[in-house]
């Protein structure tokens, strides 16, 4: 599956399954593919972010800048005091969340958790 980030809209969650993490990029400014990422080794706390593409397991070859596809391991920019680089497992899974809110959904959230076919798998952020 693939879900390009420049083709979502503002607001939309994108929920990323990785082989040891879950992962959530609330999208906030899709045509420069920045939003908060919470998740895997951020925790429960958003951190502001910039997806920056995604790469094979062995780091030989860059796809697609702007679009998260399963197989492939997502690279992220993490803003905050000093820019750091976040760079997941291999995707295993990603499902976008339409928002029809102005601010993002959370997992705590029935709805999404539903739609994120979650709902009985616990949480493990690492």
């Amino acid at each position: 599956m693939r879900i390009r980030v420049t083709e979502v809209s503002a607001s939309d969650e994108i929920c990323i399954r990785t082989q040891f993490s879950v992962y959530r990029f609330c999208v906030l400014q899709p045509y420069r593919c920045k939003g908060f990422l919470s998740g895997g080794s951020l925790g429960n706390q958003q951190h502001e972010a910039f997806f920056a593409g995604t790469i094979l397991k062995a780091n030989i070859e860059t796809a697609e800048l702007t679009a998260l596809e399963t197989g492939r391991r997502a690279v992220f920019l993490i803003g905050g005091n000093g820019r750091r680089k976040l760079t997941t497992s291999i995707i295993t899974g990603i499902t976008l969340v339409e928002s029809e809110a102005d601010e993002c959904e959370t997992l705590s959230d029935p709805r999404v958790r539903k739609a994120l076919s979650l709902s009985s798998v616990p949480f493990r952020f690492s």
